[in-house]
């Protein structure tokens, strides 16, 4: 399915509008199947989303948290994505998966872990309620960088060697396949630095390899794009 743009005037209004969404899913997927199973994300825009969720009445234990990307750190450094939502967030311990960065696994090792995890948890074709994802300035999605073996992966998670983008530490990250089984994508893109990248996007300009972001397309399932003005 092809993306749906909405562009607000600020981070704030786009952060607003999100967790109006995250609460209008979760409550009509636990009313539905019993559980909300999200996908979370890192970076400043979503840190924006999880302050106004923290003020909330949501029933954490009904909702199962995973980890559409995270750096190959551990959840006490401040580039984890986890860590973040760890933080922010009441999250529910026996309801939330962070990525198992923290053991003596290689990345490789802990994105089999993970998708592991993900079928114990969700059954052998995991569906997510909702991913949140991101935009980088150079066009990748959770950790789907221009270039990298990771865009071709055939698994539900895989890893990849570092982006252009700080830290330079390896990364675990969903693949297409699994982000876009999920019957909801909500991307939060905020700031100028995003600009060229969703100009090209909407206009379908470029290709997977160099655009990763192109590569989200829902098979059975919406994809909505909340932009600030200086985004779009």
């Amino acid at each position: 399915m092809q993306p749906t743009f909405l562009t607000f005037p600020d981070p704030d209004a786009v952060a607003s509008d999100a967790a109006a969404r995250f609460i209008a899913l979760a409550e009509g997927a636990i009313a539905e199947r019993g559980r909300f199973v999200v996908a979370l994300a890192g970076g400043s825009t979503p840190e924006r989303l999880y302050k106004i969720l923290a003020t909330q009445t949501l029933d954490w234990t009904q909702i199962m948290v995973f980890f559409s990307d995270d750096r190959f750190v551990s959840v006490n450094n401040r580039f984890s994505n986890a860590g973040l939502a760890l933080r922010l967030l009441p999250l529910c311990p026996r309801t939330t998966f962070p990525i198992p960065a923290e053991t003596t696994l290689d990345a490789a090792e802990c994105a089999a872990q993970y998708e592991n995890e993900l079928i114990a948890a969700l059954g052998g074709e995991p569906r997510f309620d909702l991913v949140l994802l991101g935009l980088g300035d150079d066009g990748h999605t959770a950790s789907l960088f221009p270039g990298k073996a990771a865009l071709t992966a055939t698994s539900g998670v895989t890893h990849s060697t570092p982006g252009v983008l700080p830290p330079p530490v390896d990364r675990v990250t969903f693949t297409f396949a699994l982000i876009n089984a999920a019957r909801n994508v909500l991307f939060l893109v905020t700031g100028a630095g995003k600009k060229e990248k969703v100009a090209q996007w909407r206009a379908g300009e470029g290709s997977v390899s160099t655009l990763p972001v192109r590569g989200v397309a829902p098979t059975n399932g919406t994809c909505t794009v909340l932009l600030d003005q200086a985004a779009s």
